[in-house]
């Protein structure tokens, strides 16, 4: 979403879903909840926008049509017939409620808005969220009696986070709508993803960007990290992030010249990334345009340093290739019989 100051939170529903596994059932509200309140619009809005961080999108699927997708279905009727809302809803919880058979899913309170002014790919569309809180926590509040200060606590849903959350764009509904997920329980995440909503990742440039980043990784620790030297591994990252950086495309054949020195290994980095694409079915993994948000993102997951066996790490700043190679050395001390770094600098700090 490209500005969440034009989006509008139009209705809500809030139920409450138990675990099947302990027939914990379901607890079904009356009615939409009244947003008249301003303030209390406002903060409904930034607790349910405010996760949706990253640059995935994803889309509903199904092994033989499209349309036996429950949510799929549940989310065309409700942009078809918004009136119906709070019906729709009902079936929403009910099917969630089916897939909460797994012992580690947590009851909570169920939430189903209908948003409108939402940004997407340059376009304004509506969009329905579903989110789920699960984790309770305690507040202290204080209050004004007879000339003194009296404390209470209660527990209550932290709105700085969401447990569990997806947003429906009404945009490509032919291709299973856009979907955005958010799960902040790893322990459950296939109950959420694939059971209850059943989404796959959309192959655009922000999956072919973090896929082939994820690919440099993999390479790197599979040929680079299997040689004495730690920093070889760290340069074929440093080199491949700053190609990222730098192009505003991918050419196989450019960034294997630019990236790696040696022919053989040239080589191998080529078959490597061609079975890689055929096992995954991935087309055009040779050449596609670059993502730059999803390179930022990639960045702040690789690690870049050195750890000795001597409780010394290095840290090699940024990702600037160039200067690692040209200030830092590594050789091997035949009188201590030990490897070093040798790091050249004009001053300190």
């Amino acid at each position: 979403m490209t500005d969440k100051k034009q989006v509008q939170l139009k209705r809500l529903a809030i139920h409450r879903v138990g675990n099947k596994a302990k027939e914990e059932g379901v607890i079904i509200s009356k009615d939409l909840i009244d947003l008249r309140d301003e303030e209390l619009n406002n903060l409904l809005l930034g607790y349910f926008l405010s996760p949706f961080k990253q640059e995935e999108f994803f889309r509903f699927t199904h092994s033989s049509d499209l349309t036996l997708n429950e949510m799929f279905a549940y989310a065309t009727l409700i942009f078809g017939k918004p009136e119906s809302f709070h019906e729709y809803s009902v079936h929403i919880l009910h099917h969630l409620y089916e897939q909460s058979d797994h012992p580690k899913v947590k009851s909570g309170e169920l939430y189903i808005a209908h948003f409108s002014g939402c940004g997407i790919d340059e376009t304004t569309v509506d969009a329905i969220g579903i989110f789920k809180s699960e984790n309770k926590d305690t507040f202290l509040t204080f209050k004004d009696e007879e000339e003194d200060l009296a404390m209470h606590y209660h527990s209550g849903v932290n709105i700085k986070s969401v447990d569990k959350g997806c947003m429906i764009f009404n945009i490509e509904a032919e291709d299973g709508y856009r979907v955005k997920l958010v799960d902040a329980n790893s322990t459950d995440a296939v109950f959420w993803k694939e059971d209850f909503l059943n989404v796959t990742e959309v192959k655009d440039t922000n999956f072919t960007t973090k896929t082939y980043l994820n690919l440099c990784k993999d390479f790197s620790e599979e040929v680079f990290a299997q040689k004495d030297s730690k920093k070889e591994q760290i340069d074929f990252i440093n080199r491949s992030v700053d190609y990222f950086s730098k192009n505003e495309t991918f050419d196989l054949e450019e960034f294997t010249s630019s990236v790696i020195d040696e022919p053989e290994s040239a080589e191998r980095f080529k078959n490597y990334s061609q079975s890689f694409a055929e096992e995954r079915g991935i087309q055009h993994f040779d050449d596609f345009t670059i993502n730059k948000a999803t390179v930022r993102n990639m960045k702040r997951k690789f690690k870049n340093f050195i750890k000795l066996d001597t409780q010394i790490e290095i840290k090699l700043s940024g990702y600037n290739p160039e200067q690692s190679e040209q200030y830092m050395e590594r050789g091997f001390d035949d009188d201590r019989g030990m490897h070093f770094y040798k790091v050249y600098f004009h001053s300190e700090s």
